[in-house]
């Protein structure tokens, strides 16, 4: 009986990601960007993700595109140069990537966040949504909210954060998306403040104390 030979596996190039982690793409020709799923990996030859419908409609994927992927872990935020083997349609949208070279910090965070619970009112031009602030530093924070409608991710909109305190009192803040990824029937939002004055950082800290402003 012939025993066919399998490839050797170099294990000091398994990646350290779970299956079922978000990745964030963005693409190095176009500048868009959206979110998805590893859900599968050959070590050392390709990772498997997985796209929602209007997220693969939304996007032009093509064999052969340049992407830079991003993806959490352990409160930092981790990134890699990869390329599109190929994608298939049936029976999910799916998408062959190179399997990553080389993975380092992103180094985004440089101001440590505080974990708080805050409700927030977020519009979006003319949308208007309700989440939870569920992490916070001096320069953003991290809002998550529960069925989202469909947010155009391929240029980061402007946002305005209402933060409710005191009696009747609300706080306006300006930011940036930065980041955004789904998981089940939640959107998580990376929002990047823009000119916090000394009023919203004092409110802020009156809010979460532990919060070094």
């Amino acid at each position: 009986m012939m025993i066919k030979k399998t490839d050797n596996i170099n294990r000091s190039q398994r990646l350290f990601i779970e299956l079922g982690t978000d990745l964030f793409l963005e693409s190095h020709t176009s500048g868009q960007s959206t979110s998805s799923r590893l859900i599968g990996m050959q070590v050392g030859k390709y990772l498997i993700v997985q796209m929602s419908d209007h997220q693969w409609v939304q996007n032009c994927i093509s064999p052969g595109d340049s992407l830079q992927a991003k993806y959490i872990l352990a409160d930092d935020v981790f990134g890699f140069n990869t390329r599109i083997i190929k994608a298939i349609k049936d029976p999910d949208h799916l998408l062959f990537l190179e399997y990553p070279q080389k993975v380092k910090s992103c180094n985004v965070r440089s101001n440590k966040r505080v974990e708080c619970f805050l409700p927030v009112k977020i519009t979006i031009d003319t949308l208007i949504l309700e989440g939870t602030i569920t992490n916070i530093s001096k320069n953003g924070c991290l809002c998550n909210m529960d069925n989202c409608p469909d947010i155009d991710s391929s240029s980061p909109p402007l946002v305005t954060l209402q933060l409710p305190y005191g009696q009747l009192e609300t706080l306006s803040i300006q930011g940036e998306i930065q980041n955004m990824r789904l998981k089940d029937s939640k959107t998580f939002l990376g929002i990047l403040f823009q000119d916090l004055n000394g009023f919203s950082q004092k409110v802020l800290t009156s809010l979460v104390p532990a919060l070094n402003i």
